[in-house]
């Protein structure tokens, strides 16, 4: 969502304003969660402008009654196809709520009825003659609305605004929630259901959200309820990270023709050709040639990025250093780069392909990470010259990639991301963010971002940032370490970066674990306090240096959540013969939390035990580790045979 510079200069001075002031609510926080508990929430004001607006209310009518419905779902006939998933959501979860079906029902041009009973999808014939004012550029690709008009429940927005929509109607209906891979929330059995008046106008604060963690991403529908994508939905599969010299310019296919198009180590494209203008208008084409062919085959696609290769590394010709030395980094040879290639091929966009519309994007990464602007004496940055501003179409995707994600950003640890974010703002006027959530050395360590990832989302909020990935374990299948909880909140905040977080905490472990909710928000907080001590004991916060040392993991504290844990297996054994599938999915989610403190008993303590009952131990993790999918120990090391 895209907000007026005057909000965000607002914001940013309100920010500042707030770094030098310190944060009197600090205290409190801590009294309310115990002295020596990690402070998890926000500590910078509400972000402005955003577009939450929610009115919900009753009416006299009923969805359901006496466990019947007369309700259908009406959509127009040429939009049925790109609401599918949100038709087959509302049928599926309303039907294992109430057990019963709604049918869908055709537009035929019917206008609007106040009796009629109807969840009508996107623009249908009712909608146009009910009355409901709508905003398609206010809500843009992801936003919707709600509205009740009449008996009529109207859900309005692009495809997948419109599957939002429905999932909150549902919310609203029978309570429905995702809250992990493993839980998802609803009322079942339901016969009676009132017909709510609503009136929801709903906007993402980041427009494109990433799930967080792997558990999340490789299941499509869970990411969908959860309110984010797959990476590959949003940018271009061909077009995604390091892409230059795989698919745009193929090192394998050029390299002994025109070496100039390289740097000398072929580990970079070389974004001046060496100085060689000729090589450089060859370059160039060939770019544009190849991004045309990736734009063809991806139509319904409309964002695809332009960055380096993963490595720390640049091509030192005279003169790409010389661009180094005058801009102070090596990101303006790109700059020069990307807006010539993306000129062209906007330009071809306009007069071949109908007027197209394709945002690009390069990584400020690495060697790149600086931005070719200067900082003035009342602490404003200015672009060196206008030469390296990039094209309207083109947003700056920065990864962070050495910064600390356990401390805020109002954090002195945090001066180099603030830097970052405000010098690129002026040459850049949107932004992509990936950003760190995870030990990339060791999964199975937790990584405490609890007290940052509220503030880190809003600051991003403040500026026009577009996209946002917080990269966690993602290629490890299933999660441990208070990661579920964590991809709950990052999405939750993604959508709106102002929520109570310490609410949506005690929501997700009340609907997650039921009977044995206190118990598992007792060892939560009993881990967030002993992150406090860990932190004063001097562990890294650095996504490459997981704290696998014993005196940052006692014997007796592992033991002791282990404990509280089968407690909790205990609270919940009513529903063994109440309601099998569901002690199934709490247990699990259970189970899953111990497999942090037991690989950590695994790795520390191993020789502490008697052969026999190490091997038992081991016995038991690995038959848990495999049924439940915890593929891998980092991003690197597998876990098959662990723990043999």
């Amino acid at each position: 969502m895209k907000k007026s510079s005057k909000i965000a200069a607002c914001l940013l001075a309100t920010l500042s304003a707030f770094l030098m002031a310190g944060c009197k609510s600090c205290d409190k926080k801590k009294e309310e969660k115990g002295e020596g508990a990690y402070l998890t929430g926000s500590s910078l004001p509400d972000v402005e402008g955003t577009i939450h607006e929610r009115y919900v209310g009753e009416t006299s009518h009923k969805v359901l009654s006496n466990g019947q419905t007369e309700y259908k779902i009406l959509v127009h006939e040429d939009q049925r196809t790109a609401f599918i998933d949100a038709i087959n959501e509302l049928q599926t979860i309303f039907r294992e709520a109430t057990g019963v079906q709604l049918e869908v029902e055709l537009d035929d041009g019917q206008g609007f009825d106040e009796n009629a009973k109807y969840v009508s999808l996107g623009e249908t014939s009712a909608l146009l003659a009910s009355g409901v004012s709508v905003n398609d550029e206010q809500l843009g690709p992801q936003g919707y609305q709600i509205e009740t008009r009449g008996q009529t429940l109207f859900v309005y927005g692009q495809s997948r605004g419109v599957l939002y929509g429905v999932y909150d109607l549902l919310k609203i209906l029978v309570g429905f929630e995702t809250y992990s891979n493993l839980i998802t929330y609803m009322e079942k059995g339901l016969t009676e259901i009132s017909l709510p008046d609503l009136k929801i106008k709903e906007v993402p604060d980041i427009q494109y959200r990433i799930p967080v963690m792997g558990a999340e991403s490789v299941n499509r529908v869970t990411a969908n309820r959860m309110f984010t994508q797959m990476r590959d939905e949003v940018i271009i599969g061909e077009g995604g990270a390091h892409n230059i010299l795989k698919y745009i310019v193929p090192l394998e296919q050029h390299v002994v023709d025109h070496p100039d198009w390289f740097s000398g180590d072929r580990t970079q494209l070389c974004y001046t050709a060496h100085g060689n203008e000729a090589e450089y208008e060859l370059m160039v084409e060939e770019a544009v040639k190849n991004i045309q062919i990736i734009l063809d085959k991806a139509p319904n696609q409309h964002i695809m990025s332009i960055t380096q290769m993963d490595v720390q590394t640049w091509c030192e010709c005279e003169v790409c250093q010389s661009l180094e030395d005058y801009y102070g980094t090596n990101a303006a040879s790109q700059i020069y780069f990307v807006n010539d290639v993306t000129e062209i091929v906007t330009e071809w966009l306009k007069t071949e392909r109908d007027g197209r519309e394709v945002e690009f994007m390069f990584f400020a990464y690495h060697k790149s990470e600086g931005s070719p602007a200067e900082q003035q004496a009342d602490g404003s940055w200015k672009a060196i010259d206008d030469t390296v501003k990039l094209n309207d179409n083109v947003s700056v995707w920065i990864a962070p990639i050495y910064e600390d994600y356990t401390v805020s950003v109002s954090d002195s640890n945090s001066v180099n991301l603030r830097y970052m974010m405000e010098s690129w703002r002026a040459v850049a006027d949107s932004y992509f963010i990936w950003a760190y959530n995870v030990y990339f050395d060791n999964y199975l360590i937790p990584y405490d971002s609890y007290s940052s990832l509220q503030d880190l989302i809003k600051y991003f909020a403040m500026f026009n940032t577009k996209f946002l990935w917080a990269q966690g374990s993602w290629n490890l299948h299933q999660n441990t370490g208070y990661d579920s909880l964590k991809g709950y909140l990052f999405a939750k905040l993604m959508w709106n970066c102002n929520l109570d977080v310490n609410a949506l905490i005690a929501d997700y472990f009340d609907k997650v674990y039921r009977e044995a909710s206190d118990i598992m928000e007792g060892t939560f907080w009993a881990w967030r306090a002993h992150s406090e001590l860990q932190r004063e004991m001097g562990r890294s916060g650095n996504i490459y240096s997981s704290p696998d040392e014993m005196k940052f993991w006692p014997k007796r504290y592992l033991m002791g959540q282990l404990d509280r844990m089968e407690e909790a297996k205990k609270a919940i054994a009513k529903y063994e013969t109440t309601d099998p599938e569901l002690h199934q999915a709490i247990y699990d989610a259970i189970v899953c939390e111990t497999i942090s403190p037991r690989y950590l008993i695994l790795e520390l303590y191993s020789n502490t035990f008697e052969k026999t009952e190490l091997a038992a131990f081991k016995a038991e993790f690995k038959a848990d580790t495999n049924r439940l999918d915890f593929n891998m120990i980092s991003e690197q090391e597998v876990m098959e045979g662990f723990a043999d």
